[in-house]
């Protein structure tokens, strides 16, 4: 299990906690951005790698088994900010680019829940019941994989192709055509939760 956590997890007690934990690989962001910054006077910019617009990374000399990346970006205002990413996973499976890479991949799930809150309401629940929770979760990540599937496989060539699931779920013509599409013999089985636990 490979384990991905963001700066509140950060300090260097916790980072201990993570390594006794026989068999498990983590990456995790320091705590403390105060200490990316004295790091990263001593290092020579020429050093860092680029990884996207506005960031770079370097990878420290290893001490032990945990490794350290150190990582700079530049903001909006064109000021540089820094921050450290810790891992116990070996530069064999995973470069620090790729390090990089996998540590931002985490807010592709961030992104989801803003999403979900936004376009299916998950902020508005109307049960406060753990099964009328469970259904209405389940019915949300549902939709959103139906979305997504239909928009990949059906959508291909049209001008929906690269439109947000927002923009699909608020669009009437889109929410006809899956309804159409339903109508037209795709069979969609749902295990029913009984009223009463709802």
């Amino acid at each position: 299990m490979i384990v991905r956590l963001d700066s509140g997890y950060g300090s260097l007690e916790n980072i201990e906690r993570l390594m006794s934990i026989k068999g498990l690989k983590f990456i995790i962001k320091g705590y403390s951005t105060r200490t990316a910054a004295i790091i990263a006077k001593e290092v020579p910019k020429n050093a860092y790698k680029q990884v996207s617009d506005g960031a770079w990374v370097y990878e420290l000399p290893q001490e032990g088994r945990v490794r350290v990346i150190l990582v700079r970006f530049r903001g909006k205002d064109g000021n540089l900010t820094y921050t450290l990413l810790y891992t116990n996973i070996s530069r064999k499976k995973l470069s620090c680019v790729e390090a990089f890479h996998f540590y931002n991949g985490r807010q592709t799930i961030e992104a989801f829940f803003k999403m979900a809150k936004n376009t299916y309401g998950i902020k508005n629940l109307r049960t406060s019941k753990f099964y009328g929770i469970y259904t209405f979760l389940w019915m949300m990540a549902m939709t959103h994989n139906l979305i997504t599937w239909f928009k990949v496989t059906k959508l291909e060539g049209t001008e929906l192709k690269g439109a947000g699931v927002k923009t699909l779920v608020e669009n009437r013509v889109f929410v006809q055509t899956i309804g159409l599409f339903f109508h037209l013999g795709f069979i969609l089985q749902l295990p029913i939760i009984p009223i009463i636990l709802l």
